[in-house]
């Protein structure tokens, strides 16, 4: 059902937009999916590598729904000799936190919640903590809480005389991700729970190994690399005290996929019936759930057309003092580029008259140069992309005389985006200039 409604100025008449029936029972589809899915360890969420956490959360608003199968590598005794299945439903509702709940088996569900304490956008430097394995048994392990025992270092009585893993009812991390040029990232931490193993190998990368008795409480050091090898997609290499997991990833917008061998110490570190192993595959949708629900009340055509850039002013010998008319201008940038188009030199030309002018007055004139991408490439990519647009318009402006004292740059990558329609994704690809006082 549609209805009307006028803009104001004018006697245009639109009609106002509903959220379609089918899309919302598709979304509820997918969700009941999702919640009631057999399960396994998995790439189960965007903010992990595959099972260690990065500093990473979803974007505000932003809802994803995923999903992954696993099967063996091997035939033999100590491998789990089936395929199985996980989902995973992750929702961020405020700005640096996101919760998520995960089906392991049809009985077995847990929960998990993850705040970034430091660091932007996704892909960029970040620290954060979060909580993993909230559920209502003793012991929940991928496999549901009846299988704990499947895998080596999961059923610790076989290692340890009678020991309890209560608090194994739930994991708790610190983690920080850091990026290592514009191509790769090293991510890092200290968990408890299901990230401290005691096998023959990995027990010596906890708290314990201090001790002469084991404790509940052990906290253990995980770790994983990340190198993009090309623009949308990287190498990843990632090793918790349970598990050697590597494979690769794809980062494609609003979908997310993954391939993934894991438990390799199985294959690398043993040999005959005892030989064990994954092969994983695992995908993401991720959305933005806040403009999926909206229902805008009218859509109203352009007041008028877009201004075209200015022509080259020169920097005035003298000013009137009045700030209100020092407005900088944002540039654009050709896909996947950060050089300085003729059009958007003038504009720049524009902006260090503003800004030589403000500071000749004896007003404060230190600008943040913002630069942004379209949500084409991977997060990582854009926040270097983003990185490279600011640093060429502040070369720029050093050119035009500004002194770099004034100017400093920034980068937000694809994390501040006005228009998310495709045809308006050039709009995206720009630097914004403000002032910094």
């Amino acid at each position: 059902m549609s209805s009307s409604s006028q803009c104001p100025g004018t006697s245009v008449q639109v009609p106002v937009l509903r959220r379609s029936p089918r899309t919302c029972r598709l979304l509820a589809i997918l969700t009941l999916v999702a919640l009631a899915g057999p399960a396994s360890a998995g790439f189960n969420s965007p903010t992990l590598l595959f099972d260690a956490p990065t500093a990473d959360v979803l974007p505000v608003c932003a809802l994803a729904i995923s999903g992954s199968l696993t099967g063996p590598l091997v035939q033999t005794p100590n491998n789990i000799n089936w395929w199985e299945g996980d989902a995973r439903i992750g929702f961020s509702p405020l700005n640096g936190l996101e919760f998520g709940v995960t089906a392991y088996t049809f009985a077995d569900y847990v929960l998990d919640a993850k705040y970034r304490i430091l660091g932007g956008a996704p892909g960029t430097f970040g620290l954060a903590v979060g909580i993993y394995d909230v559920g209502l048994h003793d012991y929940v392990s991928p496999v549901g809480n009846g299988l704990a025992d499947a895998w080596p270092d999961w059923g610790y009585d076989a290692y340890l005389p009678r020991y309890n893993r209560l608090t194994e009812r739930f994991s708790a991390y610190l983690v920080t991700s850091i990026p290592l040029g514009s191509f790769a990232r090293f991510n890092a931490g200290l968990g408890r729970g299901r990230f401290v193993g005691y096998d023959s190998r990995s027990k010596y990368f906890n708290t314990d190994i201090f001790f002469d008795t084991y404790h509940d409480w052990a906290i253990a050091v995980f770790g994983g690399l990340e190198v993009y090898v090309l623009p949308k997609v990287a190498l990843v290499a990632e090793a918790t005290t349970r598990d050697l997991n590597t494979g690769v990833k794809g980062d494609f917008g609003p979908i997310k996929a993954a391939i993934a061998w894991k438990k390799m110490e199985g294959l690398l570190f043993a040999s005959g019936n005892d030989r064990f192993g994954r092969i994983e595959i695992g995908a993401t949708w991720q959305f933005d759930a806040c403009q999926a629900f909206r229902r805008p009340e009218r859509v109203c055509p352009p007041v008028a057309e877009p201004v075209p850039p200015p022509e080259a002013l020169p920097v005035p010998e003298s000013i009137r003092v009045e700030p209100q008319k020092f407005e900088l201008m944002p540039i654009y940038f050709d896909l996947d580029k950060s050089d300085i188009r003729a059009g958007d030199a003038e504009i720049l030309k524009r902006n260090a008259a503003m800004i030589l002018a403000k500071a000749e007055a004896g007003l404060k004139a230190d600008v943040i140069i913002a630069g942004h991408c379209c949500p084409y490439a991977s997060e990582a990519y854009n926040v270097a992309l983003g990185a490279r647009r600011a640093e060429s318009a502040r070369k720029y402006l050093v050119g035009l005389g500004v002194d770099p004292a004034l100017l400093t740059t920034e980068t937000f990558g694809e994390a501040n985006p006005p228009y998310r329609d495709e045809p308006e994704y050039y709009l995206d690809r720009r630097c914004e200039f403000r002032w910094k006082y």
